[in-house]
């Protein structure tokens, strides 16, 4: 995804480790959750379904093996969880960057949630600086997160929104120039009566913080950025995107001018709202044909929302059929792609520059499967 419109382009969870490059201890986790099913008696151990890994470059087939052992035990262990939709997410880089930082863990409703970082393959940054930055992930979003839901497993809450499947955020930092987030959450619609068809919401976030922001002296500032939803998005070979499935909703629409719009996606009993800013000067919302989006966002160099860190959350809602869904194997719910090519600009002499050059097109797709056998709704 390399387009331009414009101008050019989660103090105790530390110790609950699964697996680390670093070989860092593994101690007990001591915050435990006990099942509360007929069938059996399974504590919830933080540390049996935490994956951490650190390292100056991380396989991703490492990375696929240690995810889907704690997924594997996770689903072996906690048989009593209501059917549902797991998953995780797989990230999708050039051969020109790599992953150093990988985080992941099964919550104990069967929802996951990721953290990777990647950095340039010339990039050489020191061990302490990728684990303070994972640390400083572990220590807020999942550790919020976890505890969230050890407090709603032990006193049995109900959602009726959307289900989570999986949250991942993917961290990509530009010395000098910028730094951004991609955060997103794949849904399963759980209260959908539809017994031909199963729907789904991917709902992303792009954090865009420039250069100036970061350091205070760095003149970058936000300058445009694309965000794409594929729900077409196959893995050759090894997944396919979800049998027969077709959008029907997408938000934001396009918008001009600095604003803040509420958003909302799905039909009858369950939906999924939230809010998103738009920059100035606009939001285009472009269709590359079939179930492929994308979202450009353009700022104005001089504009506020250009010198501090920005959040642009567009969404899309989809369906697919249910029986083939549901049959065990694995699918692509979406890709989500960012692309921040030229994303950040200076302005000298009267003239703009902008970074960071060639291609700077990465995300994450995920990849779920049907669990607790077919149950036809």
């Amino acid at each position: 995804m390399n387009r331009k419109i414009g101008m050019r382009a989660f103090s105790m969870l530390l110790a609950l480790l699964l697996v680390s490059v670093m070989m860092m201890p593994v101690m007990a986790a001591e915050q435990v959750w006990q099942s509360q099913g007929n069938e059996q008696n399974v504590r919830y151990d933080l540390e049996k379904y935490t994956v951490r890994l650190v390292d100056s470059e991380i396989p991703k087939d490492l990375i696929g093996a240690r995810t889907q052992a704690a997924m594997s035990s996770f689903e072996e262990e906690f048989k009593n969880i209501q059917p549902r939709y797991v998953g995780a997410a797989e990230v999708d880089i050039s051969e020109d960057e790599k992953i150093v930082a990988y985080v992941f863990r099964v919550l104990p409703n069967g929802e996951s949630v990721s953290y990777v970082e990647v950095v340039s393959s010339k990039d050489n940054l020191s061990l302490e600086e990728i684990s303070s930055h994972a640390d400083a992930w572990i220590d807020g979003p999942l550790k919020n997160k976890t505890e969230e839901s050890l407090k709603e497993s032990d006193i049995g809450l109900l959602s009726y929104g959307p289900t989570p499947i999986h949250t991942a955020t993917i961290s990509r930092t530009y010395t000098g120039v910028g730094r951004a987030y991609l955060t997103t959450t794949w849904y399963w619609d759980n209260q959908e009566t539809n017994s031909n068809q199963d729907y789904f919401f991917t709902k992303t976030t792009l954090r865009t913080d420039p250069g100036i922001d970061i350091s205070g002296y760095e003149p970058y500032r936000n300058a445009q950025f694309d965000v794409e939803i594929d729900s077409d998005y196959s893995v050759p070979g090894y997944y396919q995107h979800l049998p027969n499935v077709q959008v029907i909703q997408n938000d934001p629409q396009t918008t001009n001018g600095y604003t803040t719009v509420g958003l909302s996606l799905g039909t009858g009993g369950c939906a999924l709202q939230w809010s998103t800013a738009i920059p100035s000067t606009h939001v285009e919302l472009h269709n590359l044909g079939g179930n492929t989006l994308y979202w450009h966002e353009e700022f104005f160099l001089l504009a506020s929302c250009a010198a501090t860190t920005f959040e642009f959350t567009p969404g899309q809602y989809s369906y697919c059929s249910q029986s083939s869904a549901r049959n065990g194997n694995t699918y692509v719910v979406s890709r989500v792609m960012a692309d921040v090519s030229d994303g950040w600009g200076i302005i000298v002499d009267g003239i703009a520059y902008f970074a960071p050059s060639g291609t700077n097109s990465w995300g994450h797709l995920c990849k779920i499967k049907w669990s607790g056998g077919y149950v036809h709704t």
